[in-house]
Parts: structure tokens; sequence; C-alpha cells
């Protein structure tokens, strides 16, 4: 008969299950869409803010941004927002030429292809560029939401990037769901 400390034992023994946790993200008190934070990824929330791109004198509005990325490695972040007032994917992929300073130095767009995200329809911009120095890969989502909105993700990875840290940018991605 296995005695309660035992079991303990047992349990100590265990690994730790791995598990990721829904993210919404809300506007106005309506949920406008979520996606999954893998396990051991921070997440990073600021609101609505004016900042200047680089070279330019003219703040701009910023909608509320969440980040996430590895707690223990920041070669890969993602970015996730919905822009007020843009209400296409088309009105979205016009709003990213004008904060593509934010994104990277010199980007240069690679591939622009309609796809899907997470089963919704999306544009799918995909590029390279600079940020803080190091050479990055980025792929961006319009993604088409109900109501005349549209979400904005992004992923980026330095070249020196985990590919293990990449495939779980893919699985955000695939992870991310309209709102109810």
């Amino acid at each position: 008969m296995l005695r309660p400390v035992a079991i303990c034992a047992l349990f100590a023994l265990a690994p730790p299950a791995l598990a990721d946790v829904r993210l919404s993200y809300s506007d106005a008190g309506r949920t406008l869409f979520s996606f999954d934070v893998p396990a051991f990824w921070t997440v990073e929330s600021g609101g609505e803010r004016a900042i200047t791109p680089p070279g330019e004198e003219i703040a701009r509005t910023t909608p509320q941004l969440v980040s996430i990325r590895p707690t223990v490695d920041p070669t890969v972040w993602m970015g996730f927002f919905s822009p007020d007032g843009v209400r296409t994917v088309e009105e979205g992929v016009d709003y990213l030429s004008e904060i593509e300073k934010f994104l990277a130095n010199e980007p240069e767009v690679t591939s622009v292809a309609p796809g899907r995200v997470g089963g919704l329809a999306a544009q799918i911009i995909k590029g390279s560029g600079r940020r803080d120095g190091q050479a990055i890969t980025f792929t961006i989502a319009v993604v088409d939401l109900p109501g005349s909105r549209v979400a904005i993700a992004a992923g980026v990875a330095e070249a020196r990037a985990d590919p293990e840290l990449v495939f779980e940018i893919n699985s955000v991605f695939s992870s991310m769901r309209a709102g109810q």
C-alpha cells in the first residue's frame, strides 16, 4: 500500500505540465480576438499612446499593443493590435506602410499573399530588415475580424533565433480566433 508520503514523492518527480495560456484582446469591453501564449513566454501590454517615428516631427497615436516573447530569449518577439478605424484588410495593409519604421530599419517586403490565420481571412506579409542592429525576418498578418475590424499580428525573429522558437511563433498565429 502506498503511503501519502510516497504519493507526494511521485508527484514531485513528475515533469511539470506545459500549457499555453489563452489571451484575449478587447476594445471598449468587446473581445476582438484571442490567441495562445506559449508556456514560458512573457506578456506585456501597453495602452494607446502618441509616438514620433524616427526622423519625423509629427507624433501619431498608436493603439493598445500586446507583445509576447520567450522569457529567456530576446531573439524573437510577437506583437498584436487592432487599430481603431481600420475596417478592412486592404486598409490594414495601407496602415502598415505608415508605421513600418517602428517594425524595422530598411524593411524589405519579400512576399504579400492572401492566406488564413486561425481560420480567418488574412493578408500575409513577409520580409526582412534590421532592428537594434540585428538582421531580422518578419511575418505580419492583417486578419479580417467580424464587425469591420482587423487584427494585426507580427512575428519577428533575429537571424540567430532558435528554430524551435520560430515554430512557436507559427503556433501562436495558428491559435488566433475572432472574439465572440
